[in-house]
């Protein structure tokens, strides 16, 4: 059963790739507050573990979410020497009905998969998260990290409102405070490339 689960959710991943530069999918044709960049600027965050090791992890929670009350999914995983912790928190009625919310981590890109695909809420939920013990040393210096969705009707990254996203190249940590999720998709960590090929794809 957990063979099986593994490679539903790394199919559902692959298709993303494909089709974030090919095929639209139903998510919301929604602009953020921040605008959005072409897809070839945008590097995805690569997360190798200390030591030279590779995360390549893929971890999922989920919870039965009331509108009425809202509620948090969340992720905390320890790996090797790196600590993760995910939480997405729904706001009371942000939700039209009753909903089972899981989200699924995958730390080799820091991507979030939200399900059900395509939900969106009344007031957004927020997500936040933290990493440590990674080693940040390919992060160019000085580059500011933010949080994307792909579109892939305009197939461009939209970057989403957050109240701080900050890391530490020496310390290898990774901090994200309430950043807006209005809608379910993927989401991914990146920055704008400024000294590389923008013909190259961020995939």
């Amino acid at each position: 059963m957990q063979k099986q689960f593994t490679s539903f959710v790394l199919a559902i991943l692959f298709g993303w790739l494909l089709g974030c530069n090919n095929n639209p999918v139903q998510v919301p044709d929604q602009n953020s507050n921040q605008g959005s960049v072409a897809a070839q600027q945008v590097q995805l965050l690569e997360l190798p573990a200390s030591a030279g090791m590779s995360l390549a992890k893929i971890s999922s929670a989920g919870q039965w979410i009331r509108a009425r009350s809202g509620g948090n999914v969340e992720i905390d995983e320890h790996f090797r020497g790196v600590a993760v912790s995910v939480t997405l928190s729904i706001p009371k009625k942000a939700l039209s009905d009753d909903q089972y919310i899981s989200m699924t981590l995958d730390d080799s890109k820091l991507k979030i998969d939200f399900d059900p695909n395509g939900l969106q809420f009344n007031v957004p939920a927020e997500l936040s998260f933290t990493a440590t013990g990674l080693d940040l040393s390919s992060l160019p210096a000085g580059v500011t990290l933010k949080l994307y969705y792909c579109n892939q009707k305009t197939g461009k990254f939209e970057e989403m409102n957050a109240e701080n996203i900050a890391y530490d190249r020496l310390l290898g940590t990774i901090t994200c405070v309430n950043a807006d999720i209005p809608h379910f998709s993927i989401y991914a960590f990146g920055y704008i490339k400024k000294y590389c090929d923008y013909g190259a794809s961020p995939w």
